[in-house]
């Protein structure tokens, strides 16, 4: 039930690439929590840790007066909102963790490939 990290996911920042990776471990330990406390433990670690990275990526969007910083920021509160609900269903005990892992893959996956390349192509130029 893991999604796994490929080399082939970075997009040429280092500390983004670095802090993506963990992101991926991050969520591997909520998808192979085993039972509700241990989920709700590795949700709320996935949500500091999601905060954590897009913090760091705003900060940077600002610092080099990035032209989509909106629109990627917005995509962000948008995680955010997900993840909360994701702690809502852990909670009332509704969670479909396959769901999620579908969910949570497409959405980095997609994230990474589309609106942090442009990023990491901003900074780069």
């Amino acid at each position: 039930m893991r999604i796994e990290w490929k080399d082939s996911y970075k997009i040429g920042n280092a500390e983004i690439d670095t802090q993506h990776e963990e992101w991926f471990r991050k969520i591997n330990n909520f998808l192979e929590a085993t039972d509700v406390e241990s989920m709700a433990r590795c949700e709320a670690q996935m949500y500091q840790y999601t905060r954590v990275h897009f913090k760091h990526e705003e900060t940077l969007m600002r610092a080099v007066h990035y032209p989509e910083i909106h629109e990627h920021i917005q995509k962000h509160h948008e995680m955010l909102a997900h993840i909360n609900t994701m702690s809502a269903q852990i909670a009332d005990l509704t969670i479909d963790r396959a769901k999620w892992r579908s969910f949570l893959s497409d959405w980095l996956l997609d994230h990474i490939a589309k609106t942090d390349s442009r990023l990491a192509a901003y900074v780069d130029d």
